[in-house]
């Protein structure tokens, strides 16, 4: 599993849109890349490693433990890689339920393709 330091806690990503009726507008650049498993967004942050964080509903599987494996071969494919070296981005992964037809190679074949 990732370091809890290089995963993105969820709540900070959103904190700028949460927080707009306090009058705290924070506008960031988000860079948003599709395919047919994955959305991820990138967003810049101030620090000297990369963050991640994913989020996988209920619409891609019903039972928390094929969820929760998903995320396990995400995390773990971003830490044996290394690409948490990269200086100063945030990325969160929306995984999609198409993803569920997918093997644990396949599954790290497009988070590589998808994270370049």
């Amino acid at each position: 599993m990732l370091a809890k330091k290089f995963r993105l806690q969820i709540q900070e990503w959103f904190a700028p849109y949460l927080n707009l009726s306090a009058g705290l507008k924070e506008k960031r650049n988000t860079i948003t890349r599709k395919s047919d498993f994955f959305i991820v967004k990138f967003r810049a942050n101030d620090l000297l490693f990369s963050r991640f964080g994913t989020v996988i509903s209920a619409k891609v599987s019903k039972g928390a433990v094929k969820r929760n494996k998903i995320k396990r071969i995400i995390f773990d494919f971003i830490r044996l890689n290394k690409y948490y070296k990269m200086p100063g981005k945030d990325a969160l992964i929306i995984v999609l339920p198409k993803i569920i037809e997918l093997k644990k190679n396949e599954i790290e074949k497009e988070i590589e393709i998808i994270l370049q």
